[in-house]
């Protein structure tokens, strides 16, 4: 993969600080000096000590990434939502794993993605989940295709300009004060199953921001805005305020209606540092929630 800048301000500056500033790690760089990475500076090979001035042409070539042999290429189908040189983003559906664990012996979305990789001729094969799922939630998905990328999301990730909006279909009514809000509530392991979290005062800080969109007999539909990224956040954080989520029955949630957790990723928004441009993608609702609030009306 190549990626290219030209410095714009006027101070003199050593190319390894210069790249530091666009993202790459101490890990990346020793992959770039070791690892057959390659730099140039208006068209010459330069190396990590070189000085740069204003208006330089700066080029990086990124050493061949291996792909783990971990994660197997199988073929399966993949609903592409948004792709560039630098990201992958799929609609998940539920029921299907993000990757390979010790228990999941059946194809993920992982070894499907990394065929894809394969047959669409991608710089390499290697799996960069940036935003992971539960098995049991649909919706946007994102890969990036190589390390560098990778990781500029992941800082990403620590800003406003990360949004992760779901939708969620949770038991019971809110009363009117209730109808957007924000739920505050440290998060840990479980004591008495360390699969599962709970709210915990020694647990990590969790903010979940909610609307509800409308409310029917017996459920309501909500609107959910992840601020924090906390495992299973959104479903301890509901089941918290006693409204555990449709299907969930891991934190309390009635299985009469639907047999999975009535949770979607409906859109995943961040800002693409190598493109400069805001990037917002959405997945439309599943069939299996969408005859869920239809068949309630």
């Amino acid at each position: 993969m190549i990626y290219h800048w030209q410095k714009q301000d006027k101070h003199p500056q050593k190319l390894v600080n210069f790249l530091s500033q666009q993202g790459f790690s101490k890990t990346q760089l020793k992959q770039l000096k070791f690892h057959q990475g390659q730099l140039y500076v208006n068209h010459h090979r330069r190396y990590f000590g070189y000085q740069l001035h204003y208006g330089d042409e700066v080029v990086v070539l990124l050493p061949q990434e291996e792909g783990s042999d971990k994660i197997a290429a199988i073929a399966g189908p993949l609903a592409i939502l948004y792709e560039d040189d630098n990201y992958l983003l799929v609609n998940k559906p539920a029921g299907l794993a993000s990757l390979p664990v010790m228990n999941i012996t059946s194809a993920t979305l992982a070894n499907y993605v990394k065929y894809y990789l394969q047959i669409s001729k991608a710089s390499n094969d290697a799996i960069h989940l940036v935003s992971r799922l539960d098995r049991d939630t649909s919706g946007v998905i994102t890969f990036a295709k190589n390390a560098y990328a990778h990781s500029l999301l992941a800082a990403e990730f620590r800003t406003p300009d990360v949004v992760k909006e779901y939708d969620a279909i949770v038991q019971g009514n809110f009363t009117s004060r209730e109808l957007t809000e924000q739920i505050c509530a440290p998060i840990g392991v479980n004591a008495h199953n360390h699969n599962l979290r709970c709210v915990s005062p020694t647990g990590k800080y969790a903010l979940t921001k909610y609307q509800v969109i409308q409310q029917y007999a017996d459920f309501a539909w909500v609107r959910v805005n992840l601020i924090t990224g906390r495992t299973h956040q959104i479903r301890v954080h509901f089941a918290h305020i006693g409204h555990p989520l449709l299907g969930d029955q891991a934190y309390g949630g009635s299985v009469q209606l639907i047999q999975r957790q009535a949770l979607h990723c409906r859109q995943f928004s961040f800002f693409n540092r190598i493109s400069n441009q805001q990037l917002s993608v959405k997945a439309d609702l599943p069939n299996d929630l969408q005859k869920l609030l239809q068949n309630r009306k």
